[in-house]
């Protein structure tokens, strides 16, 4: 199983497109907005013409309208336990999920990073107690600029889409999560 991680889409059709070619290349099963996608219609193009999973969060541009288009499809993450396969993956936007009760989640994705569980720079104490509580396999973060990885966290940032990155997750065979940051030029120059 593999999900492609992507932040930072700010409403670009180009982007998008190459994501959905990277997500056919790479052989993804769905993909997770970590917000910052501004744009319904890019969530509602990826879901029907790309025919990936789209679920995501909500990141500091996103509004109500990219909330909506999440649930239409049945991929808002925010609060929300969703099941992907054998994964339990939970998403923590920027509402904190204060009425949330969940008793095990094995991903955990946030638009921002957390004080304690952060691969960058420290931004938001709204993660770090979900974190402690659940105690997931992994936690991916949006908002960093470049890919990094916590091993001590298991905190890992894809990247800024805009700035060329996306990340990929892998459940293996045995059942290991495995990340990898990828660079969209080097990926497609392999292509060519």
């Amino acid at each position: 199983m593999r999900l492609i991680t992507v932040h930072d889409l700010q409403g670009s059709k180009s982007l998008v497109r190459i994501l959905c070619f990277l997500a056919r290349f790479l052989g993804a099963d769905a993909v997770v907005l970590l917000g910052n996608t501004v744009s319904p219609t890019i969530i509602e193009w990826l879901s029907s013409s790309c025919r990936v999973r789209v679920m995501g969060i909500l990141g500091s541009y996103d509004n109500a309208s990219v909330a909506v288009a999440l649930n239409r499809i049945g991929g808002l993450a925010e609060c929300r336990l969703i099941k992907h396969g054998e994964l339990r993956l939970l998403g923590i936007g920027l509402s904190s999920c204060p009425d949330a009760y969940i008793e095990k989640a094995d991903i955990v994705v946030s638009s921002l990073p957390g004080l304690e569980y952060t691969c960058c720079r420290a931004c938001s104490d709204i993660l770090d107690s979900a974190i402690k509580r659940l105690k997931p396999r992994l936690v991916v973060t949006g908002t960093c600029k470049k890919p990094c990885f916590n091993p001590e966290k298991s905190v890992f940032s894809p990247g800024s889409l805009r700035l060329g990155f996306l990340g990929l997750v892998e459940l293996s065979e045995s059942g290991e999560i495995k990340t990898q940051a990828l660079n969209v030029e080097s990926t497609i120059a392999k292509l060519v």
